[in-house]
């Protein structure tokens, strides 16, 4: 019998590389998307307390270098907060990116990995095809030296 042979087998074997380093850039934009997500709520949570400071100096009376001191840093946390949100945004959008380019290469390596399946099994049946004409013939023979014997 054959030994079986794929003949896509060095296709199969650059898309399975394509799928892992897609695996592997996915997993990278996960960790950055999450990494921008803790920066996004740090900067949120420092704007949240500098609004906190400047509405609770209403209550009592600050200077007016006080207050604008707090107000440029409102400010300051302001920009940084959307600058964040921003960076979170795009880390969001090369995440989705990056799925969808490992969505596709799972499913070449899909197609790859039927077709292999399918000629696995092609393969298989043309083997026990061979063995059974190979049966075929040895009872034949084995039949007819019997009919000569008697």
């Amino acid at each position: 019998m054959k030994r079986f042979h794929f003949s896509l087998q060095s296709v199969a074997t650059i898309r399975e590389m394509r799928e892992l380093r897609a695996r592997e850039n996915l997993a990278a934009a996960i960790r950055i998307c999450e990494q921008a997500e803790i920066t996004l709520a740090d900067a949120s949570a420092r704007r949240e307390l500098l609004e906190d400071l400047v509405r609770s100096g209403r209550a009592f009376t600050l200077r007016a270098a006080e207050h604008v001191t707090f107000l440029c840093a409102l400010h300051s946390a302001t920009d940084e907060e959307s600058a964040a949100r921003r960076a979170a945004d795009e880390a969001h959008a090369a995440r989705d990116k990056r799925l969808a380019e490992y969505y596709e290469a799972a499913r070449e390596l899909k197609v790859l990995s039927n077709l292999e399946t399918r000629a696995r099994a092609a393969h298989r049946l043309a083997c026990d095809h061979e063995e059974q004409t190979s049966l075929d013939e040895r009872s034949g023979v084995a039949a007819a030296g019997r009919r000569y014997l008697s």
